[in-house]
């Protein structure tokens, strides 16, 4: 059994990470309203993370049909 013991000053590390590219994995629409999109980022290694972008306002009513629009959305949101 192991026992664990105590750090009298805990300690921190930092983790950064680049991503490269990202992966639209769903898009949930409420018509006339607002949109919910899903993507995962792909880092050069290690875990691949997902994160929720909301779209809404004048950002869902420029989307139309325009998937190029969605995908420079998303790019200026993962900032």
């Amino acid at each position: 059994m192991a026992t664990y013991i105590n750090l009298d000053t805990p300690i921190v590390e930092t983790v950064v990470k680049t991503y490269t590219k990202f992966l639209i994995k769903n898009v949930t629409v409420n018509i006339n309203s607002s949109a919910t999109i899903i993507v995962l980022l792909y880092p050069i290694e290690g875990d691949i993370i997902s994160r929720i972008i909301e779209m809404d306002g004048d950002d869902y009513a420029k989307w139309g049909s325009d998937d190029n629009y969605l995908i420079q959305f998303i790019k200026q949101k993962l900032v």
